[in-house]
This record gives structure tokens, sequence and C-alpha cells, in this order.
């Protein structure tokens, strides 16, 4: 009797005798290459068996095994022309005979896997909601998962839609959630799929201005609060992306990158040496604390003014530091540096480390961020004195700004007022005394100088599998 079994990817059949001495298990559908099989089982031992199997596209395949034990399985491989054929097997021995017909089919050529292409950018994603895609090859359906920066699935779907080679879909959710993963698979009718995972998560962590002597680039003993309150909030971030590292499985490297500005005032080799020396400093102090991702820093010195302004002029916003904690070599250009110093490699979570309590003004953050709220009220920008200090945070113009502050080591910057911050625009600064920074740097739109290249993990195989 004919016994269709379907298991896994394989479409079988088994064939047996009423006294079942012998049994038989065959693909009904052979590969695009031909390649089809027949495997007998010996229940039962068997001797002088011979084997002969002919197809109505002329094929025979003669084998004599000769005596089997009981329980042993034989296995005839052969290569199918035709898309086609009928079989008539006929199995004799000296105890038993038998024969059976049975049809395969050959598989149609489907070409190779093609790919997906993101049409969208950054911007479209954390700003828009929203990512679309080209298909190089026919799609019969796709499905998406947007995850967020806690590890949760903040939107799925799977869309039974015939969307053609060359042809495009877009996706969209809603939620105020910062994304870390964007997954998008496309299945074409033979159960082929292609995949496309794009991790834009970039954190700018908040800071209160480190002041420096003029031209020094030690921390002094009463700048560390500062510093210890900007370390507080990056574990919190690297404590969470861990725990979305294992959600989702990524096994992502974070990296967290130190960039020094400076104004005008001076001359721009001292600057950029200066600017250099006081990342360095800070990125140093997050190494001395345990934070266990790489450590990049670089300074800019006068280069990538975030206020252009003329030789000489003291301006306050171009006195800042961008603290960033992403997946990726942030893209150079604009404010950006094209190349960084190392400091320190991936390493692991310190023995009985436990996280430090996270300020008040940045929890609250985040808890309103989550829920769709927005970001708190007014921040005054603070910066140092002298040219090569690392003054008030790169915010961009459509983000906090203001002025305000002195370095001990420099000439007074003047006490204009803090803007007052719209919305979402960024977070909190982690103290609220003048020289607090706003945001650490933009990346909304326009903010092409912040541009983060896309860490993008592709996946393409030409068999179904469930997509956990």
């Amino acid at each position: 009797m004919l016994l269709p079994n379907l298991a896994g990817l394989t479409l079988s059949a088994v064939v047996a005798f009423a006294t079942d001495p012998v049994s038989y298990e065959y693909s009904p559908q052979a590969d695009a290459n031909g390649k089809a099989f027949l495997t007998v089982t010996f229940n039962e031992p068997a001797d002088g068996v011979q084997i002969v199997i002919r197809g109505d596209d002329g094929t025979t395949i003669k084998k004599s095994p000769g005596s089997m034990k009981g329980g042993k399985d034989y296995q005839i491989t052969w290569t199918q022309k035709n898309q086609q054929v009928r079989y008539e097997m006929e199995l004799t021995g000296d105890s038993l005979s038998g024969n059976f017909t049975f049809e395969i089919i050959k598989q149609a050529a489907k070409g190779k896997v093609g790919k997906l292409k993101f049409m969208s950018s950054r911007e479209d994603i954390v700003d828009r909601q929203q990512a679309k895609y080209e298909t190089s090859f026919a799609l019969t359906s796709y499905e998406y998962k947007i995850i967020d920066d806690d590890g949760d699935v903040i939107a799925n779907d799977t869309v039974t839609k015939e969307v053609s080679a060359g042809s495009t879909f877009t996706i969209k959710w809603n939620s105020p959630a910062n994304v870390f993963m964007v997954e998008v698979r496309g299945e074409d009718q033979y159960g082929r799929f292609v995949e496309d995972r794009r991790v834009p998560y970039s954190a700018d962590i908040p800071h209160t201005e480190v002041n420096f002597d003029s031209g020094k680039s030690d921390i002094k003993p009463g700048e560390v609060p500062k510093l210890d309150e900007a370390v507080a909030v990056a574990f919190h971030e690297l404590d969470a992306l861990d725990r979305v590292n294992e959600a989702v499985q990524a096994n992502l490297t974070p990296q967290l990158y130190i960039v020094g500005y400076t104004d005008t005032v001076g001359d721009a080799g001292s600057n950029q040496k200066l600017s250099n020396g006081r990342a360095k400093a800070i990125a140093k102090y997050f190494y001395d604390q345990g934070f266990w991702a790489e450590i990049y820093y670089a300074g800019m010195g006068e280069r990538g003014l975030r206020v252009e302004t003329g030789d000489n002029v003291d301006e306050v916003r171009n006195r800042r530091a961008l603290y960033l904690i992403a997946f990726q070599k942030p893209g150079s250009g604009g404010q950006i540096p094209g190349s960084w110093t190392k400091l320190a490699g991936h390493r692991g979570r310190p023995a009985g480390f436990e996280l430090p309590a996270l300020p008040p003004q940045w929890a609250d953050y985040r808890n309103k961020k989550k829920k769709g709220g927005g970001g708190s009220g007014n921040v005054t920008d603070g910066g140092s004195g002298d040219g090569g200090g690392l003054g008030g945070s790169d915010g961009g113009d459509d983000d906090w700004a203001g002025g305000g502050g002195n370095d001990d080591g420099g000439s007074p910057s003047g006490d204009g007022g803090g803007r007052q911050g719209g919305g979402d625009d960024g977070p909190p600064p982690v103290e609220g005394e003048p020289g607090a920074t706003g945001k650490g740097c933009t990346m909304g739109e326009g903010a092409t100088p912040l541009a983060l290249g896309w860490l993008v993990l592709l996946g393409a195989v030409a068999r179904r599998r469930r997509w956990a």
C-alpha cells in the first residue's frame, strides 16, 4: 500500500508488503538536478536478492545486493532526465517477490535566490518608522520584525502578497520606542527566502562638559562627578545592549566613541593636539571604570565647527564633546573624524559588577520616551574657556542649544540663556547646572555629519526554515 509522509523538507512515500518482510521509501519529487532515490528496508533476512527498476522514459536500473540481513537498508539513486517519469520496480529473492509502480516528478529549475535592496535612510527607520525594499526576485510573501532597545518585538507581521522581481514593498510601524533592529524576510513560491537585518541603533550619552585647565588635558578632581554621571548613563545603555544582543542572538560588539572639539581661539595645531588629549583622558576614564565596550577617541580641534566663525573667535557652542555608543564606526565628514585611535578592545563585564544609580532626569526621560512623551525643559550649554576646551555638546541647529559658563583657564563666554527644548528633541542633561549639555549629537534629518554606517546582517538560503 502507498503511505505518503511529509517529514521536514522531504516528501517521501513508504510502500510495504502485507507481511512486511520488505518496505520501500522514495521521494515523489526529484531535485532540480534530477536526483532521485529509492530505499529498500529488509525487515527480515533475505538471500539472492535482485532489484530491477524500469521507467517509461526507457530507464532501466538493475541491482543484485545478494544476501541482506534483517533491519538493513539498501538505497538506489539515479538521475532522472525527464520532467515526469512512471517507474515499475520488481524485487525477487529466494523466498520473496513483489512489484509496485511509483511516479517521480523533477523540480523545475528555479534560478538563483535573489536579494533585498534597502531603499531607505536611517532617518526613515528612526524618525518615520518605515523601511522600503526592492526585491531582485519574485516574492509571494514577506514578513518583518521590529525590535526595540529592550529586546522586545514592537511590531511584526506576515504579508501574503506577490511582489514581482524589480518591484518594491514598504513596511511601516507605529511605536515611540527606540529601534534596535529591523528584520525582514522575503519568500518565493518554492519556499526559498532571503533576509535583511539592520541595526540603526546608536545612543548619544548626555553629559555635563568637563572643564580643563588652560592648555591641560588631565581631569581635575572637581570634574570627576560630571564624568561619573555620564558613565552611569552609559553603563545602563551598555547593560541594555547586552540583554538585547542575547535576546535577538545578534552577537554585536558595542563601541564607545569620544570626540573633542574646540573653537578657533589659539592656533589650529595646538587646538588639535589639545582636543585629542582631552578626548583620550575622557575615554580612559570610561575604561578605568570598567566600561567593557570597544573604546575609541579622536580630537577634531577647530575642524567640524558646529557654528561657523572666523579665526580666534570665542564661541562656546564650538567647545564641546561627543559621547556616542554604536555598533559601527560613524560615517566620517563634517563634524565626525575620518580616523580614530583605539584605546581598548571589547572585554568581559567586570566580576561582581553592579549597575550604578541612573540619574533621575535620564530615567524619567527614558520612561517618557517609551510612552511616547517628550523630553524635558530648559537646558543651558556651557563650555570651557580656552580654545582647546571640550565644551557644550553638538546638539545641531534643531536640538538643545544655549550659552554661558566659564572655564577657569580661559576667557568668559557670555551668559546667553538656554533655549526651550522641543518635545522629544533629546535627552536631558545629567546635571541641571550651567555647563550641562543637552544632546551629545543629533541623528535626525539633516545631521549628515553624524550619519552612522549601517550594520547589516544578510542571509540567503535555498531552502525553507522556520524564522524564530
